[in-house]
């Protein structure tokens, strides 16, 4: 048995589902994660849902686009998972299974109860536990010392998370859902997947 610790947004769940305009999305999430490796390295907090909101506001306004905010949020809480998502129950009945997320715990409780996941997961951790975000060596560590292990894997279809898990020490599963590759200079994942139903075939 092993202990899997999801990552969620773009992982489990599927960003490009809230329909919105791809230029707008692109640049909201680039916004989105550039506050929170900020935020990390100057030692503020602003939980994700504030960055979200102010990461949005922002990119609305880089692009020139005039849209109801309200709106676009209201989409980003509506988000779908991915149908792949459907394994990580399938997976629970043999591994322990976690979700370790930038995201706040009410909106990760929210989206993985509406996608009918929450019951697959033993706890969930977010960066709210340790006031940083990923790839800060804190959040991963911090699931380790919290969960009791140092032998866990993290499952993440982002490559900056892949190297701060193995930069923390955690084994990695990489789901390569878009051919993107590994940083260079991180450490390669243990395993390398293109779909959450390939974890059920793998050794661990």
């Amino acid at each position: 048995m092993a202990i899997l610790a999801f990552d969620i947004y773009g992982t489990v769940l599927d960003l490009s589902s809230i329909g919105i305009d791809r230029s707008l999305l692109k640049e909201w999430r680039s916004a989105q994660l550039e506050m929170t490796w900020r935020s990390s390295l100057m030692g503020l907090w602003f939980d994700f849902d504030e960055i979200t909101r102010i990461s949005l506001r922002y990119a609305m306004n880089k692009i020139g686009l005039a849209a109801d905010e309200e709106e676009i949020l209201r989409k980003w809480y509506g988000m779908a998972a991915y149908e792949d998502s459907k394994y990580i129950c399938v997976l629970g009945e043999k591994h322990s299974i976690y979700a370790l997320t930038n995201g706040t715990r009410r909106s990760i409780e929210e989206a993985l109860e509406r996608n009918g996941l929450l019951r697959c997961f033993k706890g969930i951790y977010t960066a709210e536990n340790v006031k940083k975000y990923k790839p800060s060596v804190e959040i991963y560590g911090g699931f380790l010392s919290w969960i009791g292990s140092v032998d866990a894997y993290l499952v993440s279809a982002n490559p900056f998370d892949i190297y701060g898990a193995k930069n923390a020490g955690m084994r990695a599963i990489y789901i390569n859902r878009h051919g993107l590759p590994i940083d260079p200079l991180a450490p390669p994942p243990d395993h390398i997947v293109t779909s959450i139903a390939d974890i059920i075939n793998l050794s661990i």
